[in-house]
């Protein structure tokens, strides 16, 4: 079974609109809302491709329990430490002129150090029987910058692999820790290893060997936007060819790319698999409205159409 955390549950508030004006007046079309967090997205993904997952985090005190009933109805039983605080929104706006989304995301409230080690107690017991377990996402203020190298030390304990997925000191600490793999986009894995913003695929790729070949991580995969993804091991390193899509949204794509990488190692698939999964998962799911994420009929139509290549390493 594989497990996920979502330190910083949210409500996602996606709004369609017909062409954005900066300072100026924009309507809505339609809008959705979902209970989300990045953790939450990958459970989601995981679920409807007919994948065993246990899902735990934070429960904030205010909107707690609506949050849990919107889980429960999407089949997620979210195991959880309650939290004081209001579960925080983030505000999606997609404007289907152009296909962009602009994110308006609140922090999350503050947790204290004591329901952290509350935490740490329930993530040992939250860790029984899991194959793998997902560690992804922002944390509430309060919350110690090295938290997910905390978490995977305890994952290291309790010989369960862990896949992180976060960015600046969540990330650069969390390799401390030593997890099997490592999903930045291609701007966040810039901004926290110090490589140019828009620096070719090799010198992203000769990062990524670095931080392999110091034994902090086995397996690093970048997603790099609408050029596709690419994935390093100590054996190599493969890109996919983008192919064209009609793109409906782009939230809880990387996670998409997350819960592939999950399926394809749960399943002892090679490297260059788990970077087809991935992409096949985020296909399917930024092919969806909203926050709507991959389904198994969506897995099953891109999976055949991703070619991957060898990178010249």
């Amino acid at each position: 079974m594989i497990g996920t955390v979502t330190l910083n549950p949210c409500v996602d508030r996606t709004c369609h609109l017909g062409g954005f004006s900066y300072g100026g007046m924009n309507r809505i079309i339609d809008d959705r809302r979902d209970y989300s967090g990045k953790g939450i997205n990958v459970s989601l993904a995981l679920l409807q491709n007919g994948s065993a997952v246990r899902t735990g985090g934070f429960l904030f005190q205010e909107g707690g329990a609506a949050f849990q009933e919107g889980l429960l109805r999407q089949g997620i039983s979210y195991k959880s430490i309650k939290v004081p605080g209001r579960l925080r929104e983030n505000i999606k706006l997609w404007n289907s002129e152009d296909g962009v989304t602009t994110e308006v995301n609140q922090s999350g409230a503050f947790v204290s150090m004591e329901k952290w080690k509350e935490f740490k107690d329930f993530f040992s017991e939250f860790l029984e029987g899991l194959s793998l377990v997902v560690l992804t996402g922002s944390v509430p203020k309060g919350i110690p910058h090295d938290a997910y190298r905390q978490l995977i030390e305890i994952a290291y304990v309790h010989h369960v692999p862990v896949i992180l997925d976060a960015e600046g000191d969540l990330l650069s600490e969390g390799l401390q820790g030593r997890p099997l793999a490592i999903k930045p986009n291609a701007f966040e894995f810039a901004k926290t290893f110090g490589v140019p913003e828009h620096a070719p695929l090799g010198v992203l790729a000769g990062k990524a060997r670095q931080l392999i070949g110091a034994g902090m991580v086995s397996i690093v995969c970048i997603t790099l936007g609408s050029e596709g993804a690419m994935i390093i091991d100590k054996n190599g390193g493969w890109r996919t060819i983008p192919i064209p899509l009609e793109v409906k949204a782009t939230q809880g794509a990387g996670d998409s790319v997350v819960a592939g990488m999950c399926m394809a190692w749960e399943a002892h698939l090679a490297t260059s698999d788990m970077l087809r999964y991935g992409v096949a998962m985020a296909d399917g799911t930024i092919t969806r409205e909203g926050t709507l994420m991959c389904r198994k009929e969506d897995f099953q139509r891109f999976l055949p159409l991703v070619r991957v290549e060898a990178l010249s390493l």
